[in-house]
């Protein structure tokens, strides 16, 4: 899993990737000490079936305490990434992985209508729980070693 050092090879290698392949982006976000570390991910599916390639990056910002900031700010994480890869992806599936869980008893349902409308207007397809894996698997993984 290569650390995105520049995002000119994530876009080289969905270049060379065929239409089948999928592409998600996602983000997710882990409160650590007094700082918050959030991961942005692009999952390749190769061929939509045949395994994936992960590219991630990690930052770090002084702790946010709201709950609704931090969950936006995973969401427009997700969308300027997916926006800095879209003129490569061409006609494969591509879709915007959000962490929030449409179900009102969980506390990320407060923004959902928001966010689904933010990525709509960026012309991207949003996907949301329990089919975001790039944000609520993938990512999550990740913050989980920070």
């Amino acid at each position: 899993m290569p650390q995105i050092k520049d995002i000119e090879e994530v876009k080289a290698f969905i270049r060379q990737t065929s239409e089948k392949s999928a592409v998600y982006v996602g983000c997710d976000s882990r409160q650590v000490r007094d700082y918050t570390v959030f991961v942005s991910v692009v999952v390749v599916h190769i061929d939509s079936c045949r395994g994936a390639r992960i590219f991630w990056k990690v930052d770090r910002v002084r702790r946010i305490r709201s709950l609704r900031q931090r969950l936006l700010e995973e969401v427009s994480r997700a969308v300027f990434l997916a926006l800095e890869i879209s003129e490569v992806v061409g006609k494969r599936p591509f879709e915007v992985h959000l962490d929030i869980n449409p179900n009102p008893q969980h506390n990320s349902s407060l923004i959902l209508k928001e966010a689904i409308g933010y990525v709509l207007a960026q012309g991207l397809k949003p996907v949301v729980k329990p089919h975001s894996i790039a944000a609520t698997t993938v990512a999550d993984y990740i913050t989980s070693k920070y």
